[in-house]
């Protein structure tokens, strides 16, 4: 039996083929999307401090919203607990989360764990100082190179401080691979170039008042004239105790804080280093998603940082480092 059309049923029929296309297209699209899982990074890191890790979240998700995942910043309740970061990180991996980066609030304990681990999802550090720029073995690091930051550090203070004046410095995580590697270079760059040296080492931080009563303490027993800090949360804290204590000292410190930053543009921090966290968080979300692109795109790229004084401060280069948010 032949089908008569005439004209009339034409544009009938090709109503009727156009809905069966779109529907082809949706079910074909939907069912990409129901089995097309969204990736979850869970961005773990020590101490409590959300505001801390805004920079290196910010970095990592862009990369996020650019391959449809997710990420969330997990915080601790200390600066120092191992054990607290480990069951963090095993419970994270039992939630389903897809990679993880993390900042090990002690770089060897986590790194050991991890490793004898053998978790079957992407696992990268940032904030480890074992290697720079983009590592290729099984768990990588993204850091700057913290001994040379340290170094530079100490050589300005070299350069812009009588060589008889008191230099105390404060470093009382040096569990973490960054702290260790700035100060070790901060003291190869100073020793034998000031009058005198002191250390300021806590046996226990654990949360930021702990060390700001520590540093008090240390503020009225022992006269200096510099102070040099080596990351944010003891920089944080002795800004604080100085401010209680109305005490002003030359403070020479390596630090992404916006409290830090603040007081650059005074008169109380002389030079402060400022490494690049927001290529940090970039460039690890990159390889934990998108392994085999990080290797071509990014492999060898160092991350930067620089050493900015009050004077140089709003150069366009560390103007950009220095407040990446405003447009």
């Amino acid at each position: 039996m032949k089908l008569h059309l005439n004209k009339k049923s034409l544009p009938v029929i090709a109503v009727l083929l156009l809905i069966i296309i779109v529907i082809g297209i949706f079910m074909i699209t939907g069912k990409t999307n129901e089995n097309g899982k969204r990736k979850h990074i869970s961005f773990i890191v020590y101490g409590d401090d959300n505001e801390r890790w805004e920079n290196m979240r910010q970095g990592a998700g862009l990369v996020c919203g650019e391959n449809d995942a997710d990420i969330t910043l997990v915080t601790m309740l200390t600066e120092d607990d191992v054990n607290e970061q480990i069951e963090i990180i095993e419970r994270e991996i039992s939630n389903g989360a897809d990679a993880l980066i993390i900042a090990a609030c002690d770089s060897g304990a986590i790194r050991e764990y991890i490793n004898s681990r053998k978790a079957r999802i992407p696992v990268v550090f940032v904030e480890a100082s074992q290697s720079t720029g983009l590592a290729l073995n099984d768990v990588p690091d993204f850091c700057p190179d913290d001994y040379r930051m340290g170094y530079e550090l100490g050589e300005t203070l070299v350069e812009n401080e009588s060589d008889i004046v008191t230099v105390a410095v404060i470093s009382g995580n040096t569990k973490r691979d960054s702290v260790a590697m700035r100060e070790k270079g901060l003291k190869d760059a100073i020793t034998g170039k000031v009058g005198k040296e002191l250390s300021w080492t806590g046996s226990r931080f654990g949360k930021s008042t702990q060390t700001r009563v520590f540093i008090q303490r240390a503020l009225v027993s022992e006269a200096t004239d510099v102070i040099v800090t080596l990351d944010n949360t003891t920089t944080d804290a002795l800004l604080d105790a100085m401010e209680n204590l109305n005490q002003s000292s030359k403070v020479y410190a390596i630090s992404t804080s916006n409290k830090a930053v603040y007081y650059l543009n005074g008169t109380t921090i002389k030079a402060l280093g400022f490494p690049d966290e927001f290529s940090m968080g970039y460039l690890a979300a990159m390889y934990v998603l998108d392994r085999s692109k990080a290797r071509n795109t990014y492999a060898g790229k160092e991350i930067e940082y620089r050493i900015v004084r009050k004077e140089d401060m709003y150069d366009a280069d560390n103007q950009t480092l220095l407040f990446p948010f405003v447009n």
